[in-house]
């Protein structure tokens, strides 16, 4: 390292603390995932997968019927 990077490392190395790094990622995680977009998407994945769950179902109702029969 010359002598520019060392200067700089230990800038940053005495202006963030590990835990202040880690505080900075976790707020800027659950900002992401209590926004609108993220939970606008999660509801929208969620509706696909029960509608294709239930087609699903519904294309297997005889084997489903005849299982339960016998």
């Amino acid at each position: 390292m010359d002598y520019n990077s060392r200067k700089v490392y230990s800038i940053i190395n005495e202006e963030l603390t590990k835990n202040e790094v880690n505080s900075m990622i976790s707020s800027k995680i659950d900002s992401a995932l209590s926004s609108r977009e993220f939970k606008k998407k999660v509801k929208e994945l969620s509706s696909d997968v029960m509608n294709e769950l239930f087609k699903i179902l519904w294309q297997r109702n005889n084997f489903w019927k005849s299982s339960a029969v016998k």
